[in-house]
């Protein structure tokens, strides 16, 4: 996607202070979403029938208050660069413009996703010209017996992995699905999935999805079933198996409470790409930016968003953004609410490190901080010296 202003928004008559910014979704077909999505909106578009994915803060969800109102997200991004971005305006050199760091998303699935992996940094810019994909998983909602898979099941043995032509086989047969580590999931748990994991999500669930800003998945398997055009979906095994990992630290996380005055917060996920914490929000409250762009994404309830000489409604199913040179805001709860609030820490922040000086213990902090993804291409799972005879 294009960092580029489209030619029909004039950049230039737009002023150059900050204020709470909230995006209109993007509602997307897939084959495996629903047509039902009242759990979050109540109304929704007549078009796509069957959504998958509301995306919230991707580079073409635009603008719907304030002066900026029309521009998409990533036209405010390449205008205002550090104002919108903070120290992250030039973290995305491979796409040649300042990039939003963060996507957000809201999945409705009905049937399963593919089994799929994500590349790290490293592959994705020598390949594809995009940054990688770590993300996580907050869950809203859960059907009876739902349920997804991170990673591979404990029990197998480490030289399965080691042989790319049996484990190619095992994609083609459809056994891959089997050898994935399924757990059940309850609402309000939360699953990191970093980069060169292999995953699967099930249906009967609602998710909030917060990833880098990159849409580049490889699939392994996919059922054999049609796409929304009555064609297969492609497949890209090869590349997933350049960058799958076999072990990693990816699975449901532990997360722990943040000490707070006033507001209730919970730590639910945090790496170098992002944090992101749970909040209840019954009281007005005013927070610091720390010079950083945030997210805060709407559950429940309504609040009123106040800053840069604005004040912004976000209800539940909404998202809203809150530039980095905006120094502080206040939230106005009209209702008890639950909020998101998601940031990227960045790389020379050690969020683990600040938790264990605070007195959590080290195996509470190993499983809600997790460091840096590997920098490597993620093939040491499938030597070179393993030959593929076909």
């Amino acid at each position: 996607m294009s960092g580029s202003p489209s030619p029909e928004f004039d950049l230039s008559s737009l002023p150059s202070y900050s204020y709470p910014l909230k995006l209109e979704p993007i509602f997307q077909e897939r084959v495996w979403g629903q047509q039902d999505l009242a759990f979050l909106y109540p109304q929704r578009p007549s078009e796509p029938f069957r959504v998958g994915e509301v995306w919230l803060t991707g580079d073409h969800n635009r603008v719907a208050n304030g002066p900026w109102a029309g521009a998409t997200l990533s036209e405010v991004a390449h205008a205002c660069g550090p104002a919108l971005l903070g120290k992250y305006a030039n973290a995305s050199p491979e796409v040649g413009s300042p990039l939003f760091p963060l996507l957000v998303k809201f999945l409705f699935t009905s049937e399963k996703l593919s089994v799929q992996v994500h590349p790290p940094d490293s592959y994705a810019r020598a390949r594809e010209g995009s940054a990688g994909k770590t993300e996580m998983w907050h869950i809203l909602k859960a059907g009876a017996g739902a349920r997804l898979a991170v990673g591979f099941r404990k029990d197998l043995s480490p030289n399965w992995s080691r042989d790319r032509c049996a484990f190619r086989a095992a994609v083609e047969s459809g056994e891959i699905e089997r050898v994935l580590d399924w757990v059940e999931v309850k609402t309000g748990e939360t699953f990191f999935v970093p980069a060169g994991t292999v995953h699967a999500i099930g249906p009967e669930l609602v998710i909030c999805e917060i990833q880098q800003n990159s849409d580049i998945t490889y699939r392994l398997y996919d059922y054999k079933r049609p796409g929304t055009d009555g064609h297969p979906r492609p497949l890209h095994v090869e590349k997933a198996l350049d960058v799958l990992e076999w072990n990693t630290r990816g699975g449901r996380t532990r997360p722990v409470e943040l000490a707070t005055k006033s507001v209730p917060r919970l730590l639910l996920a945090a790496c170098p790409y992002f944090a992101t914490e749970k909040l209840r929000l019954d009281a007005v409250s005013r927070y610091e930016t720390q010079a950083r762009v945030e997210i805060w994404i709407g559950l429940a309830g309504e609040v009123h968003f106040e800053g840069g000489g604005e004040r912004v409604p976000c209800r539940k199913g909404e998202a809203l953004v809150i530039p980095a040179d905006m120094p502080s805001f206040t939230i106005h709860p009209i209702s008890p609410s639950i909020f998101l609030r998601t940031y990227p820490p960045g790389p020379q922040v050690d969020l683990g490190a600040e938790l264990l000086r605070r007195g959590f213990p080290a195996e509470n902090v190993a499983q809600v901080v997790f460091s840096q993804p590997s920098k490597g291409t993620g093939r040491t799972n499938f030597p070179d010296s393993v030959e593929d005879p076909r």
